[in-house]
């Protein structure tokens, strides 16, 4: 427990007062901060064209972003992580985009790669949080990912700052 503090004419009093726990998200180097190499991109998986901006200025935050860009058909990125049923996670990144994109998704899918929960998204000049709520109806592996569909035409994202909050310590 933390310590709180009450001043009276020459004196301090000390308080206990609420520290509140925070768990680890489950999702590993989700600011790829961990990123050394731009080819290399463990614990993520690619999916058709992406890769690593390594020390570039492209990030929202620290040194590195994920990237993801094609002139066509599905494009991104993925990691798995173990999720509990009855636990609601909010699964959150930054994004940004060319100005064409029209057919963006972020979310989760299940073991067999299926959607369970996402949001489709479209041209975002600037970093803008992303954000999705889902509850497992089963204990098991899941992936998070963010991709997008290239419509004949060079289309790109960057990302950067996953983060799953909810569940349980019990989860990472």
């Amino acid at each position: 427990m933390g310590l709180g503090a009450i001043a009276s004419a020459g004196s301090l009093t000390l308080l206990p007062s609420p520290v509140y726990a925070s768990c680890a998200s489950p999702i590993d180097d989700g600011g790829f901060e961990q990123q050394t190499v731009a080819s290399i991109m463990k614990p993520w998986i690619r999916e058709g064209r992406s890769g690593m901006d390594i020390n570039k200025g492209l990030s929202f935050n620290g040194k590195n972003n994920a990237w993801i860009r094609h002139n066509q058909g599905w494009n991104g990125i993925r990691q798995s992580v173990k999720l509990r049923v009855g636990s609601t996670y909010t699964l959150t990144a930054r994004v940004r985009t060319s100005g064409n994109l029209t057919d963006g998704y972020f979310g989760f899918r299940n073991s067999q790669q299926k959607p369970v929960a996402q949001t489709q998204f479209g041209a975002m000049p600037n970093y803008r949080e992303l954000k999705v709520v889902f509850r497992p109806q089963e204990t098991g592996t899941y992936y998070v990912f963010t991709g997008l569909w290239a419509l004949n035409q060079d289309t790109w994202t960057q990302v950067d700052e996953f983060r799953i909050t909810g569940g349980s310590c019990a989860d990472t």
